[in-house]
């Protein structure tokens, strides 16, 4: 019997209400998960996303996003360990996936003009500013070589030298404790050329295949599970080849990547459609990066049931709220006399506690608190759309 039970609950057309079971713990899909991409969501206290006081919602969150790439140069995944993990060092009870650490190569200046050859190329980047994190910058260039093996990198902190390969990355994974495990990929720019963009497809399915060997040689028995992840940038002929080739791994699940890099939104509806009609029917479906309140309903009438992205605390960091009538900007002049919530018919703590005024006010002043009651509103947010969402299928 597979780790990961999977059951699918109703069906709407393509859209889906299903159950995850994993290591005594149930959620029903389609879930977001906020990203504490250093083993905390920016600004909030973990318990927050379990208390229906902060999140106006019944049902807690019970499924976040760690950074490996993050954790394993600081702390250390083996300091981690030593803790008892990622659920032990960060007081955590609820399930925990962990991404490999390939999307954070990528955005450290992995580009179409700076893969010259797939065997070997040196690129530089900024820092972790690049990494679409949110981590601090530093002086320290970040050079990039992809090779067969694996992947050389410099830390953006201190410039130490690193190599991931699909092995070490599941090692490292596994170290953290992370209930749900990613391999390691190589995801293209949107602006590779096909040529590219399938080299790095083959060279992500040859990883696949050594993660999953290692991981069944040595960590089997573990709490965790390892998803496989679908490439082939905009093209729908290497899409469908790369879920062929990875539905063989697809024990337990499996992950869409490579979508939400610099791609325009056509153009990603077109693939979350394609990808979604052709992904296995009976596994969990995590489209990777995806965040966007009409991003994610896209998805989940295309079949997708799985959904992270640092966007809702990021841009509650700058002053943005989601809403269904798009994004409130709240340093925009008009907010500055409005004495009603955010959202009114949202109940999350933000929006039953404080008016757009007091928030705007917090912004404009660069009080931690505004962008704390941002983020908190942005993540129940989408979490509440999807309780509603998923409360109507079963009705009917």
């Amino acid at each position: 019997m597979n780790k990961l039970q999977f059951k699918i609950l109703k069906k709407k057309g393509n859209a889906r209400v299903g159950q995850i079971t994993l290591n005594g713990i149930k959620l029903t899909t389609p879930v977001f998960m906020p990203v504490g991409t250093k083993a905390t969501i920016k600004g909030l206290i973990l318990d927050m996303l379990k208390d229906p006081k902060y999140t106006g919602s019944k049902t807690p969150i019970n499924l976040i996003l760690a950074n490996t790439f993050h954790l394993y140069l600081r702390p250390g995944d083996k300091l981690i360990r030593k803790a008892g993990g990622l659920h032990e060092f960060e007081n955590r009870d609820g399930l925990i996936l962990t991404d490999s650490g390939g999307f954070q190569v990528f955005s450290l200046g992995l580009s179409k003009k700076s893969v010259k050859s797939e065997s070997q190329r040196s690129i530089k980047s900024k820092g972790p500013d690049d990494l679409m994190t949110g981590g601090p910058s530093t002086k320290h260039d970040v050079q990039i070589k992809l090779t067969e093996q694996g992947v050389h990198f410099n830390s953006p902190y201190d410039g130490s030298k690193h190599f991931f390969t699909p092995e070490n990355v599941v090692d490292i994974q596994c170290n953290l404790g992370s209930d749900i495990m990613m391999v390691l990929d190589v995801c293209s720019p949107a602006d590779a050329n096909k040529k590219t963009i399938e080299e790095h497809m083959h060279m992500t399915h040859r990883r696949a295949k050594r993660a999953f060997d290692h991981f069944q040689k040595k960590y089997d028995k573990e709490r965790g599970v390892l998803f496989p992840i679908v490439q082939g940038g905009a093209h729908k002929d290497l899409r469908s080849q790369s879920i062929k080739f990875l539905s063989e791994y697809a024990r337990d699940g499996i992950a869409v990547g490579g979508v939400s890099v610099g791609e325009e939104k056509k153009l990603i509806q077109e693939i979350v459609k394609h990808t979604g009609s052709e992904l296995p029917e009976d596994k969990p479906r995590y489209l990777m990066g995806v965040g966007t309140p009409e991003d994610i309903l896209h998805a989940i009438e295309n079949g997708f049931d799985m959904f992270d992205c640092v966007l809702p605390t990021r841009l509650g960091r700058h002053g943005i709220a989601f809403s269904s009538k798009g994004n409130l900007k709240m340093t925009n002049a008009k907010y500055k006399a409005d004495f009603t919530p955010l959202v009114k018919t949202c109940t999350c703590f933000a929006c039953t506690h404080f008016t757009k005024a007091y928030i705007s006010h917090l912004i404009r002043e660069n009080e931690m608190l505004g962008g704390i009651l941002l983020s908190l509103h942005n993540i129940a947010y989408l979490h509440n759309m999807l309780e509603n969402r998923k409360a109507k299928m079963l009705r009917k």
